[in-house]
């Protein structure tokens, strides 16, 4: 019987979450979703909500940096730092959004991986500390204390750079394709430890899937082979601590020598250190487990648990998640106390009180009549009123209507004309292969492929948006709308051209056919070279 511990409060949330974060001191919560508003709430005591503020764009991602700064990443836009009262304090220009984020442990140093696989690197002041660009970047890790950042991309490649963006060394991929790096961290002596996994068939002196350390100036240290991918590492005194996707959390020894401390059923998507246990986040719980491997108690949302978001001295957590279904959606924050006493779950926790009698072992009661009724007291006057005279001979007589061999002559009867109805020769699928069966087929939205292109000199290139490869169904299409990634209408043909400044775009082509039926579809536009102003201008055909 699991034990469980309640969250001090259940915030319910306008939207999505997204991103959230809570400050070092545990005093307050920022968290933002689609609907691009940053909300706000005091944890002082019980939740409450502060003036929001707007960005503008959905948010991605959301941290709060040095000084109680809350830096935000949009989906197509820029960077921000704004004060908790709302106030702006910067932005860095990006190219095409934030897709990855991550933050220092004193909250200094940031690192943003934008649309277009570059690298930023600023301060919690907004103030450039370098660039990089090297391959499809797509995931980083910035050191605890900001003195080195690590970015690795789709092929395995991973470079190690310093606080300004310069390269210290790179980590080149194991298998010449289809190599991934699924997590790294730094460890406390600058070293980088990562999992790398081969997507394909690999030689035998190379293993599918295997840790690896590398020192602080690029020396590969040590290897070793593990079953599953890591899906996370944190670093954890002289080693670290690492969940896979089997649902094993492992403790990793500075030599790489791994040991299985827990197990669950499901993929482990986050880690935290609490004392001497260990904070986890796997499916939809929160599970706390001691130096021994013991689940000490569990706490459940309603969504899937992708993050463990805490105070710096971890004695307050903010735990959110998204269970991704449409109908059921339920957004909410749950404020847990990790120290709270847990209690025993009641197997019949989540049985209705009407059903309980039902549960095994529970205590069966007949049924008892109120006092003002007579249960089975009917003399069989009642039924007798509702029958013919000749029925009431019948039943006063104990005499059937209907004796045997005329109920097996009906049953007969029934049997043959079934057998006659299976012999027929009617193919009953035949009229679902009958062209005139569909009526209607809608019609099938072709954006056509991504692009990327090359900026002129001016900083601007002219991309033709082509939906001419759309279907048009049955009925033809009566109206076709182009929109940018801010659902503004951009044009009503099948190809529009446009003018775009460098960074990533996004158009959606929706068609329509007179019966009003309606397709979408999505095209990327990728601008490359020096980042300007995001604007763009319809052209004339």
């Amino acid at each position: 019987m699991p034990m469980v511990i309640d969250p001090i409060a259940e915030i319910e949330c306008e939207a999505i979450v997204r991103a959230i974060d809570v400050s070092p001191d545990g005093k307050w919560i920022a968290w933002g979703g689609d609907d691009g508003v940053i909300r706000i709430l005091d944890v002082t005591e019980q939740p409450t909500k502060l003036e929001p503020f707007n960005v503008e764009d959905s948010v991605t991602h959301l941290r709060i940096a040095s000084g109680g700064v809350i830096v935000v990443g949009t989906h197509t836009s820029d960077l921000h730092g704004h004060e908790r009262l709302g106030g702006h304090r910067w932005t860095h220009a990006l190219g095409g959004g934030s897709d990855h984020l991550s933050l220092s442990g004193d909250g200094t140093i940031i690192g943003c991986i934008d649309g277009g696989r570059h690298l930023h690197m600023v301060t919690e002041n907004g103030i450039k500390r370098g660039r990089f660009s090297a391959g499809e970047l797509v995931s980083i890790s910035v050191a605890t204390d900001g003195t080195g950042v690590a970015v690795a991309d789709d092929e395995g490649h991973v470079h190690v750079l310093d606080s300004n963006g310069n390269k210290r060394w790179t980590r080149e991929p194991e298998s010449e394709s289809g190599e991934t790096v699924s997590a790294m961290c730094f460890l406390h002596d600058g070293s980088l430890l990562l999992c790398r996994e081969v997507l394909g068939i690999t030689p035998s002196e190379i293993s599918q899937i295997a840790l690896e350390r590398w020192s602080s100036t690029g020396e590969k240290m040590s290897s070793e082979e593990i079953n599953s991918r890591s899906m996370c590492i944190i670093p954890d005194g002289m080693g670290a601590l690492s969940g896979l996707f089997d649902g094993t959390v492992l403790r990793i020894d500075d030599d790489l020598t791994s040991t299985e401390i827990w197990k669950s059923m499901y993929t482990i998507n986050d880690i935290r250190r609490h004392g001497e246990d260990l904070l986890i986040a796997s499916w939809f719980y929160l599970h706390r487990i001691d130096s021994e491997g013991e689940e000490v108690w569990r706490c459940e949302h309603t969504g899937l648990v992708q993050s463990i978001i805490g105070s710096k001295d971890g004695a307050r957590i903010a735990l959110s998640g998204d269970n991704q279904n449409d109908y059921t959606r339920e957004n909410r924050i749950l404020w847990i106390d990790p120290d709270a006493t847990p209690y025993a779950l009641s197997e019949d926790s989540d049985i209705d009180e009407d059903l309980l009698e039902f549960v095994d072992g529970a205590e069966l009661k007949a049924p008892t009549a109120a006092p003002d009724e007579d249960l089975y007291a009917d003399d069989g006057g009642d039924l007798a009123a509702l029958l013919t005279e000749e029925e009431q001979k019948q039943l006063s007589s104990g005499t059937a209507t209907v004796d045997d061999s005329e109920l097996f002559a009906m049953l007969d009867d029934e049997i043959e004309q079934l057998a006659q109805f299976q012999e027929e020769d009617t193919d009953i699928m035949a009229g679902l292969s009958d062209e005139e069966f569909v009526s209607h087929i809608p019609p099938t939205a072709d954006a056509g492929m991504d692009v990327v292109v090359n900026a002129a000199d001016d900083g601007t290139a002219v991309v033709l948006l082509d939906g001419s490869a759309t279907s048009p169904g049955s009925q033809g299409i009566e109206q076709w709308i182009w929109r940018d990634g801010h659902s503004k209408q951009i044009g009503d043909t099948a190809m529009v051209n446009v003018r775009l400044p460098i960074g990533n775009h996004t158009f959606t082509l929706t068609v329509s056919d007179p019966a009003r039926e309606s397709s979408t579809d999505t095209i990327t536009v990728q601008v490359l070279g020096e980042t300007r102003e995001d604007t763009y201008d319809l052209l004339d055909d």
